[in-house]
């Protein structure tokens, strides 16, 4: 099939397509998987809901065949907009069942239906107040996603079919990659990508050490013979174990560039804004900030930086050795 494919699907593997789903994000494609097993077909990830992206999956689904009995079901290795997004419109489009590892899906709903604010959050680490900026993108993003009324838990350590479900945490905290283990073949999600590193948040309420369980989650992917990884943005994977190892050197590398900048007491958009010195979108701030916390909170929960609340606005300071 693949000398007759649209310019938005290929096929890296036989019975795999990937399909470029077009997102209004810098990244500009997530890439979905349409899977062919003895069960029927398993589509992995689907984009987030604007009418280019329904667009695309309506002609994907005549060209690769998607219809009710055909589609075993979807697969959505985690909750962030631009992989659930499409949930509803698709399930409606293939009359299937929507997973997800069972906590993801907990956490799914939970963000999408009681549209949480975060704005005490960030004022507590140093976002000024009158930025409102990125409180305004975290409610557009969160509104405009509308959840199945049923998504199906799944376990880690499961199969479908041929498949195995590993949870990886870091990116989210129950976040889901599937294993093929005959063909050694990785559908990665955002845990691992070619050429960024994923973004690794700290969140209120969510995983206290989200960098460490990252880091964790990478060795344990690094066990798996794999032949190619498929991630859900930017270029296929062809050597994981080299790309975990740059990626786990990356982080290191930031920690102790975070650690350099706070010899006196600073906030975390404070570091943040010495980190990134391009101009950033609200999105990219709200991201840049969180994922600074991620790595002072590596380094204070390792005894190397202390923080200190005063008028409800926390600083960090690195401790003397």
């Amino acid at each position: 099939m693949g000398s007759t494919l649209p310019p938005m699907i290929t096929e890296p593997q036989e019975g795999i397509f990937r399909v470029a789903i077009p997102v209004p994000l810098p990244l500009r494609f997530v890439y979905s998987y349409v899977i062919t097993l003895p069960q029927g077909v398993l589509v992995v990830d689907l984009g987030m809901d604007t009418p280019e992206a329904r667009d695309v999956w309506q002609r994907a689904s005549e060209t690769l065949g998607l219809r009710p009995g055909r589609v075993w079901g979807i697969v959505i290795t985690h909750f962030h907009p631009d992989h659930i997004g499409l949930s509803s419109f698709a399930q409606a489009l293939w009359e299937c069942p929507v997973m997800m590892l069972e906590e993801e899906k907990d956490t799914a709903y939970q963000v999408f239906t009681e549209h949480l604010s975060f704005s005490s959050f960030f004022t507590q680490h140093g976002l000024p107040a009158t930025d409102v900026h990125v409180l305004e993108e975290e409610r557009t993003w969160a509104q405009a996603v509308k959840l199945p009324p049923v998504i199906q838990g799944l376990q880690a350590n499961t199969y479908l079919g041929d498949l195995q479900v590993i949870e990886q945490k870091g990116h989210t905290d129950h976040q889901l990659v599937l294993y093929w283990p005959s063909r050694e073949l990785l559908f990665t999600g955002d845990q691992v990508l070619d050429r960024i590193t994923p973004n690794i948040s700290f969140w209120p309420d969510a995983d206290p050490d989200p960098l460490a369980s990252y880091l964790t989650s990478l060795k344990t992917l690094q066990t798996l013979p794999v032949k190619l990884a498929l991630p859900a943005h930017e270029a296929l994977i062809v050597a994981l174990s080299d790309r975990i190892d740059e990626i786990v050197a990356h982080h290191h590398e930031r920690a102790q560039q975070v650690l350099t900048r706070i010899s006196q007491p600073h906030t975390a958009y404070e570091v943040a804004q010495s980190l990134f010195r391009r101009p950033l979108t609200p999105s990219q701030w709200r991201f840049a900030l969180t994922e600074t916390l991620a790595h002072l909170e590596y380094l204070r929960l390792r005894g190397q930086v202390t923080c200190i609340t005063t008028d409800a606005v926390t600083r960090y300071v690195r401790l003397t050795p």
